[in-house]
């Protein structure tokens, strides 16, 4: 489990193996309290709300209770994917003199569009601020499961719901292991894009929280994608700079080889000892000026 104090925040990993610490904790609490369940598979969230926590608990913990309620999106995803692959933050502990629970559900669902949660509207009531730190808190435990796709300038371009759903529309689940890689590595992959399963740049609330350039699915997103499969043959870019200045990207060394008349072993040297040949500085990254 995991607090952060300024914001009264409570994040249980796992939901299975933090249940005895989270019963102990709330059994008997009568508080009105809004948390959020998280698939960290797929990012997909659930929004809830009780006054009484340990006996909500009791419900998600009860298999025969959650099979007689398969129906409902959330405990289908709970029997299909079990609570080992759950997260579970309580956001917010409600003042029930101030405000009506059901309202501060409301809220919350609105501002975190759950994918779990049949009903996405609510009551006009939204009460105080979701703070960005609370978004980004969400933001990063919904992650986990998705992948972000940036550009070679670290652009956010989208969000993509997982790495399966990627290699699928590339068209070759053995693509994954590339995938996989270009993450590992920091790399860019196919020579375009930076692929991370969390965001990139931590300094930039409006990234953590997601505004991505596209949105899944999407005309812009079905380009991407065929623009993905058209550079398949690229293995690693090669970005050019003369005296500092970019003049080129090339797909692969051998290109940048007969273009510039530089041989392929000088520009890998370069690259490797990050040195500068006659001016030229040879890097697989876009430096940024």
């Amino acid at each position: 489990m995991s607090v952060d104090s300024r914001l009264d925040i409570f994040v249980y990993d796992n939901f299975y193996n933090d249940r005895r610490k989270l019963y102990k904790k709330y059994n008997g609490d009568k508080k009105g309290r809004i948390y959020v369940i998280v698939n960290k598979l797929n990012g997909k969230l659930y929004v809830g709300s009780t006054k009484s926590l340990a006996n909500r608990l009791k419900n998600y913990l009860n298999l025969a209770h959650i099979a007689a309620q398969k129906n409902r999106p959330i405990h289908n995803a709970i029997l299909k994917y079990g609570l080992v692959n759950f997260a579970f933050i309580i956001v917010e502990e409600v003042d029930t003199n101030l405000h009506n629970v059901e309202d501060r559900e409301t809220f919350w669902i609105l501002r975190l569009n759950p994918e779990y949660n049949a009903t996405k509207n609510g009551a006009k009531n939204v009460g105080t601020v979701c703070t960005d730190e609370m978004k980004l808190i969400i933001s990063k435990k919904r992650s986990s499961g998705s992948i972000y796709i940036y550009n070679e300038f670290k652009q956010l371009l989208v969000i993509a719901p997982s790495l399966r759903s990627i290699a699928t529309l590339l068209g070759n689940a053995s693509i994954t292991i590339a995938l996989k890689r270009a993450i590992e590595t920091n790399s860019l992959f196919r020579g375009s894009w930076y692929l991370s399963r969390a965001p990139l740049l931590n300094e930039q609330l409006d990234a953590l929280i997601g505004k991505p350039l596209m949105a899944v699915p999407s005309e812009e997103y079905t380009n991407l994608i065929a623009q993905m499969k058209s550079q398949k043959h690229i293995l690693r870019a090669v970005f050019v700079f003369k005296d500092k200045e970019f003049i080129c990207k090339y797909n692969g060394i051998m290109e940048a080889e007969r273009a510039l008349k530089i041989s392929h072993d000088t520009i890998k040297l370069n690259i490797e000892n990050n040195t500068t040949y006659k001016g030229y500085t040879f890097s697989y990254h876009r430096i940024m000026g």
